[in-house]
């Protein structure tokens, strides 16, 4: 088996058989408005993976940076797509309007042949609700895994992107085999501390430099668990461009040195798999092969944010878009729809949200345009003053955005996390599940 790093979580699988698997493809252009590739994807590399004709893909959940169609333009729609057997059809669905229809559709944690390759897959889904170890009260599937073994015997595990803990990884160790080589995240993608609105920027300094020690300790020990001889840090690798490059300095992904020492530390100095754009990492001797067109190897804060600046003029798309005039719109009664919407989602899932939830809108040409309050506890769930001692939520948006949130065009989710959405809180206590079920705030919910 030969590991090929491309960019994020997208990585070009050879099994033994010669046979080829394009895992969560996104290399070209941005994702959630604001995301970029980091370290970017040289046209060399972009113009080799865009040729490769995989055998297989495997697409982990719908969230762009793992489903993006620009990336997937040049594939050919029969490619059979590996993906899990979720409890809801988004992720099916989004394929389908991409054309792809022909789905290996697998049962987690159920060990299944991977058409005639000789190689075994199985899929796992959300170990937990956030790297806290909280479970999720949010009761549908999002991210997936992937541990697959190849038909001479060598064993992989691609993490993605899912909130995997040591006790999760010991169980698929002792399970499923530990993997020759495994891919884990090192960070979350989340707004913290980018988009938190009412925090200077000692505090977003502060608050960055501690997720990253927890976060990287939290890698340190997962790869301790697994048992994996080989770790590549990967998933949540980007910057940010346009109106909020210059949070990137903030952004709360270890360096290869950190994560390097958190290992070294604990007697896995060996163990890191740093790989950069078009590397290769084979399972049968564990060397990497270096690709001489990487750039940003060995890279700083310094280096990242400096290269998210160069993207500040790369305006969102939401941001081009033409509002329906006022009269076409009823902003209140639209709301009021998206509160009720979210209310019948709410009571179906039995999840009751601590917090009030505020949207502090500004018009699309600036200014403070409207102030609506969402009592999510309440019967009617609709408008009400903005006053009240109970602890409260308050996103921060642009009118536009607002109109693509509700209307479904954009994902409450990934504009969290693309900072697009300023997030205040008191108390400052995060509560996974009610920012998990904003995706429900829609008219179409």
């Amino acid at each position: 088996m030969k590991i090929q790093y491309v960019a994020n979580a997208c990585f070009l699988i050879t099994l033994a058989g010669g046979q080829r698997l394009l895992t969560d493809p996104w290399y070209r252009g941005p994702c959630q408005q604001t995301w970029w590739n980091f370290p970017p994807v040289h046209a060399r590399l972009a113009a080799e993976i865009d040729a490769c004709r995989p055998d297989f893909l495997y697409i982990s959940h719908l969230h762009h940076d793992h489903l993006h169609a620009e990336t997937l333009a040049p594939f050919d729609r029969a490619t059979p797509v590996i993906v899990s057997a979720m409890n809801t059809p988004n992720l099916k669905a989004a394929l389908a309007s991409l054309g792809f229809h022909r789905l290996i559709e697998t049962p987690f944690e159920t060990r299944a042949a991977l058409a005639d390759t000789g190689a075994e897959i199985v899929l796992f889904k959300d170990f937990h609700g956030n790297t806290l170890g909280d479970d999720t009260q949010v009761a549908y599937d999002l991210d997936t895994s992937l541990h697959l073994t190849d038909a001479d015997g060598a064993r992989l595990f691609l993490a993605v992107d899912n909130t995997i803990l040591p006790a999760d990884a010991a169980r698929i160790a002792a399970e499923y085999g530990a993997p020759d080589i495994a891919q884990l995240p090192y960070v979350s993608a989340s707004l913290f501390p980018m988009a938190m609105a009412d925090y200077d920027d000692a505090k977003k300094d502060a608050a960055m430099r501690a997720l990253r020690r927890r976060t990287a300790a939290n890698f340190r020990e997962v790869a301790k668990a697994l048992g994996a001889k080989r770790v590549i840090p990967a998933g949540g690798e980007y910057v940010l461009g346009g109106p909020v490059a210059a949070q990137s300095r903030f952004l709360p992904q270890p360096l290869e040195a950190d994560l390097a020492g958190e290992l070294a530390a604990a007697g896995l100095g060996e163990a890191l798999a740093k790989l950069y754009p078009g590397d290769e990492l084979g399972s049968d001797a564990l060397t990497t092969t270096r690709d001489d067109g990487a750039l940003y190897r060995g890279f700083t804060d310094a280096d990242r944010a400096a290269y998210a600046l160069t993207l500040a003029d790369r305006a969102p798309s939401f941001s081009e878009l033409a509002l329906p005039a006022d009269t076409a719109f009823d902003w209140p009664r639209a709301l009021k729809k998206c509160a009720a919407n979210y209310a019948a989602r709410r009571a179906r899932m039995r999840f009751s949200p601590p917090m009030d939830v505020y949207l502090d809108v500004a018009e699309a040409g600036g200014g403070r345009k409207l102030m609506f309050r969402y009592a999510l506890d309440g019967a009617d769930c609709g408008l009400v003053e903005a006053e009240g001692a109970r602890a409260r939520l308050t996103y921060r948006l642009d009118e536009r955005l607002l109109f693509c949130l509700v209307t479904g065009l954009l994902s409450w989710n990934a504009m969290e996390a693309s900072a697009l959405i300023g997030v205040s809180r008191a108390p400052d206590v995060y509560v996974h599940d009610l920012h998990r079920s904003m995706v429900h705030f829609t008219l179409l919910s």
